[in-house]
């Protein structure tokens, strides 16, 4: 009987992925894998001769099978009354995402558009002097195939301002919480007793993660300190700490690819074309009518015969829609580019949320294995697809997430929509010379900004990378809250005698900022100097195609259509009017929900 080919891609190819990683040459099999994809479609793309001959026409044309592409291509194509093409500039996501231990290594698989920003005064100074990393996904999936794999919804009061800024209340979180109860099935942490608001059929799979060793301590230091615990994901909880919801099903990632596409390759009516890079979209006075895409070295037309829609991401849709002639007048005439329509608002809004990780704390109590690539923890994947190779790493070793947690600065002090957002993470660490303790770490995000940026053409070449210019820190308040953010974490570690009994202190083996060696740690001063030297972004960019009230302030109304257009829309976390207080991933596949159904909706009436 012949192997069903669900499990050679989500059982089989990742253990053998796997293999090659304990062989120490993991990166070069990724890379090898991702020429492999890319050439095998090339010679299938030839042999059904797709893009050859006359014009292709499609009823509607996806750009970017992200996030929400995945949900719109899915959803439109649901009835098999019309014909939906969806470009994608990568391929299939590569078998070495599937494990959650191969995050960092996902760079060699081709999976990821490695973007930067320009140098920024008060961020990433440590990492790469002022340029900040800004990877995207390029692949199936897009970033849900590449990220993280923390499942969050993000606040109720998100989805609030959203409505009142557009002023169409269908974005609040009354409204949209039915979108996300129809993306979910839901096995998360609170499965047991769920809220209302979690669905339990949906396409994404929400699991939890059985390893969090160390849990009950940071529980009872919570408790100590009169800090709530409970679903963050509910819309009912908002302030908090809570054990981290994954998107993974069987030890395994759970992506926009595995739940709308890949169930869905067989409908005749739904044509992908991947390693297609599209470069402009062509126009007949105001309206959309077709794309130009490059695709395995040749240059193609298509044709829409309803609606073109840009999901191509926060960097990539402003961009395409500024290189065909959408944008502000002014920069698009600095490259020669005529204009179509003049958006002052396009690539305009850029936020983007801000990350640290904090000088650790050791313990003097082991919680879990120093080696998660023991033969034991090895063998325990391999059957059960559990235990530590089931988790991640971060920052740059073997970390665990033992919970992550929501609270406001003193400056924001607004506990039903925190500003803050951390991670609570621990390692075991072994100091040269030292005896073994655990190491816990803090990862700290400012999540709630009023800071914007801008992308913008660097040429009008599509395949040149565009500037991105965040402005972080520009604003002395972002600083300060952060400090703010450092303070309060501190005080739930040292100050908190359940962790003083575990004789917590700061270590003493980490190096401290170099820039920051004339203040006093860890006085407030050395915490400003901190966050100025070791901030970068959390990698949750949006707003660079917000919808809104019109066209001076938005791209795109509240029904996702661009202004001053018809038969063009922006459907992806770039419409976001601000961006939300956590991870973007799940607010992106529920706008492709609700685009979906504004689209259907119209088409009825």
């Amino acid at each position: 009987m012949a192997i069903p080919i669900q499990f050679l891609t989500r059982f089989a190819i990742p253990l053998i992925v796997a293999a090659f990683y304990l062989e120490g040459n993991a990166p070069e099999q990724a890379n090898l894998y991702s020429k492999v994809l890319e050439e095998s479609d090339r010679t299938l793309s030839i042999a059904n001769g797709e893009g050859e001959g006359e014009t292709e026409f499609y009823d509607y044309i996806i750009v970017g099978a992200g996030s929400a592409g995945s949900v719109l291509a899915n959803r439109l194509s649901a009835s098999g009354a019309f014909t939906v093409l969806l470009l994608e500039g990568g391929g299939d996501p590569n078998p070495i995402s599937e494990v959650p231990w191969f995050v960092d290594d996902l760079d060699e698989g081709g999976m990821l558009l490695n973007y930067v920003t320009t140098a920024q005064e008060k961020a990433c100074i440590t990492r790469s002097n002022g340029t900040c990393w800004f990877g995207r996904g390029k692949a199936m999936g897009g970033s849900s195939s590449v990220n993280g794999l923390v499942y969050n919804r993000c606040a109720a009061k998100d989805y609030d301002s959203w409505a009142n800024f557009t002023g169409d209340q269908i974005w609040a979180f009354n409204s949209v919480v039915d979108a996300f109860k129809a993306i979910e099935t839901y096995n998360g942490v609170y499965h047991e007793n769920p809220s209302p608001n979690h669905g339990t059929s949906g396409p994404i799979y929400i699991g939890h993660l059985d390893y969090a060793p160390g849990f009950e301590v940071l529980e009872e230091a919570l408790t100590e300190k009169g800090v709530p615990i409970g679903d963050l994901n509910s819309g009912e909880f908002p302030f908090g700490f809570s054990k981290l919801d994954h998107n993974i099903k069987d030890g395994l990632r759970w992506s926009a690819w595995h739940g709308y596409l890949e169930p869905i390759l067989s409908r005749s009516n739904l044509k992908i074309y991947r390693y297609a890079w599209a470069t402009k979209v062509h126009f007949n006075a105001n309206r959309a009518i077709g794309v130009t895409y490059e695709r395995h070295g040749q240059t193609r037309q298509v044709v829409a015969n309803r609606e073109i829609i840009l999901s191509a991401g926060v960097i990539d849709s402003p961009k395409l829609l500024m290189l065909s002639g959408v944008g502000p007048s002014a920069h698009l005439a600095e490259h020669g580019i005529e204009t179509v329509l003049d958006l002052p608002a396009v690539g305009t809004h850029l936020q983007e949320h801000l990350g640290v990780n904090l000088h650790p704390f050791f313990v003097n109590q082991t919680f879990s294995a120093s080696n998660p690539l023991t033969p034991e923890n090895i063998n325990l994947f391999i059957k059960n697809t559990t235990g530590p190779l089931a988790n991640m790493k971060s920052w740059g070793t073997y970390a665990t997430h033992i919970a992550h947690g929501y609270f406001p600065s003193k400056l924001y002090n607004d506990p039903t929509w925190p500003d803050l957002h951390c991670y609570i993470n621990q390692v075991f660490a072994t100091p040269e010379g030292l005896p073994a303790e655990q190491q816990v770490f803090v990862e700290l995000e400012m999540v709630l900004t009023n800071q914007e940026g801008t992308v913008r053409l660097a040429s009008t070449n599509p395949r040149d990378d565009p500037i991105i210019n965040p402005h972080f820190l520009e604003n002395p308040l972002d600083t300060q809250r952060l400090v703010e953010g450092i303070e309060y974490v501190t005080d739930l570690f040292l100050n908190s005698t359940t962790w003083q009994r575990l004789g917590i202190r700061w270590s003493d083996t980490f190096e401290k900022i170099p820039q920051c060696e004339q203040f006093v740690f860890p006085s407030v001063e050395y915490w400003t100097c901190f966050v100025e030297m070791n901030t970068g972004p959390a990698l949750h960019p949006t707003s660079t195609c917000r919808m809104g009230p019109n066209s001076e302030v938005a791209v795109v109304d509240s029904r996702l259509r661009v202004f001053g257009s018809t038969g063009l829309r922006v459907i992806d976390s770039s419409v976001m009017p601000f961006v939300p207080n956590g991870n973007t991933n799940l607010p992106s596949i529920m706008i492709g929900e609700m685009g979906a159904r504004m689209i259907l909706e119209e088409i009825l009436e």
